[in-house]
């Protein structure tokens, strides 16, 4: 099952942090100061990708590995292109009342 990184999250900011910086290592603190993140926050965070098999961990630092950084920078940006397809999205007509009739008048 892919994994689902959802914009806006602490896992997101992880990762687009992580990603250029692929194959080098960073503790939690320094992950942390480079995404606004708490340092509880970045430990919790990276504990999760570890777990889910996006980072790799060595004495208690994080990287992405170099052969997985261009999988994880497209999910990445498909992530980013379909909250810009939602946000740029007009106003949904189905939340209109009477939306069935006006389509069965077409």
């Amino acid at each position: 099952t892919p994994y689902v990184v959802i914009p806006d999250t602490d896992e997101y900011y992880a990762l687009g942090f992580l990603v250029p910086n692929r194959g080098e290592q960073f503790t939690p603190s320094e992950i942390a100061a480079s995404t606004d993140m708490s340092e509880a926050d970045a430990a919790d965070t990276m504990t999760t990708l570890f777990e889910d098999d996006l980072v790799e961990r060595s004495q208690g630092t994080y990287y992405v590995p170099v052969d997985r950084a261009e999988e994880l920078q497209r999910r990445l940006e498909s992530v980013d292109a379909a909250a810009k397809v939602h946000e740029n999205a007009p106003d949904d007509a189905y939340a209109v009342e009477g939306w069935e009739e006006e389509v069965d008048s077409l």
